[in-house]
């Protein structure tokens, strides 16, 4: 897979903003499949983007009132709902997403992403280091997402749970936020995705789930469908933050820091290859696919948040058949 981004250098100071891509598509509709109830709804982040969304309505009338394209920070990845933007600017430039601080590191790289509900404008500003100020208006394009039923799953999976399930379901959810409370400076995700296992995709990003006739929450991954015991590699180097072998929903599980808050979880999982603390890089294998939490059959689901926010990661990502080839030694266990 090549590089998501060639980081600039001081060049960058003479390069205009990067060209908006048209966001993918999503696959076609997929086989069933299982997904993990996320902890938080976000709804007050969504109240405060669509806010800033009205705003920022009418995106070509007030980017007119900008000093032209931003000249001295560059932005590539998906201008869609679920993306993830790769952003170069200057060294000790700051940056901010709505009016929210984002993290920089010491060579000027940064990224952002937006949510499958995401308002269709959002506003970046560069501080740079001599005090002037770049914006850029962005504009999102907005998706499609499919609705997926699941019928036949452990109704003790999806609701009417006990006092039991639900006391082990909140010690799960402490575990995962005491996870998530700290991010490293290294920008890991720079050097790109691969597909942590290849197979056939089941479940995408963003489809409504409906689990034994009940409306769920929206899918909040990629589900690939592989044998068990298939080894799973690290899409990208990071830091591991959790590795447990019994969540409730999730099963086996690990959260893979790659850095300024975007994260990667992997879930199902029969067995679990890495411990908390342990660096990894891309390519290495971290665990093995299984059947284990909520789930229809085996397989691997990965989401991918940033700073609490869910993205596809399926758009970070080229397409599988540039890399099923390589992947004909990892068939199992």
């Amino acid at each position: 897979m090549k590089s998501l981004f060639v980081f600039l250098t001081a060049a960058v100071l003479a390069l205009p903003a990067a060209a908006q891509e048209e966001p993918k598509g999503l696959p076609e509709k997929p086989a069933t499949k299982i997904f993990n109830v996320e902890d938080d709804d976000g709804k007050d982040d969504l109240a405060r983007r669509a806010s800033y969304a009205e705003a920022m309505n009418e995106v070509a009338e007030r980017q007119k009132v900008f000093d032209g394209a931003p000249e001295r920070f560059a932005l590539q990845g998906s201008f869609a709902q679920g993306g993830v933007l790769f952003g170069q600017t200057e060294i000790g430039a700051t940056v901010k997403l709505d009016g929210e601080e984002v993290m920089v590191d010491d060579d000027g790289r940064f990224l952002v992403g937006f949510g499958r509900d995401s308002a269709l404008t959002s506003l970046l500003v560069v501080t740079l280091p001599d005090g002037s100020v770049e914006r850029r208006a962005i504009e999102i394009a907005d998706r499609d997402f499919p609705v997926q039923r699941i019928d036949g799953l452990d109704q003790s999976k999806v609701s009417g749970f006990t006092e039991e399930q639900l006391e082990k379901i909140a010690a799960d959810s402490a575990l995962k936020k005491a996870a998530r409370a700290q991010t490293q400076r290294l920008a890991d995700w720079s050097v790109g995705f691969d597909w942590p296992v290849t197979g056939r995709i089941s479940g995408v990003f963003g489809s409504q789930r409906i689990l034994n006739g009940e409306p769920k929450r929206p899918h909040s991954g990629l589900d690939i469908a592989a044998p068990t015991g298939t080894p799973i590699r690290a899409p990208a180097p990071g830091i591991v933050r959790l590795a447990e072998d019994d969540m409730y929903f999730e099963g086996g599980l690990v959260l893979l820091d790659h850095g300024h808050w975007l994260e990667s979880a992997f879930l199902h999982m029969s067995r679990i290859d890495v411990a908390p603390g342990q660096r990894v890089e891309k390519g290495d294998i971290i665990g093995a696919v299984g059947a284990t939490g909520r789930v229809t059959g085996p397989h691997l689901h990965w989401s991918l948040k940033w700073a609490g926010e869910l993205v596809d990661p399926q758009l970070t990502l080229d397409p599988m058949a540039n890399i099923a080839a390589s992947r004909t030694g990892d068939s199992g266990e």
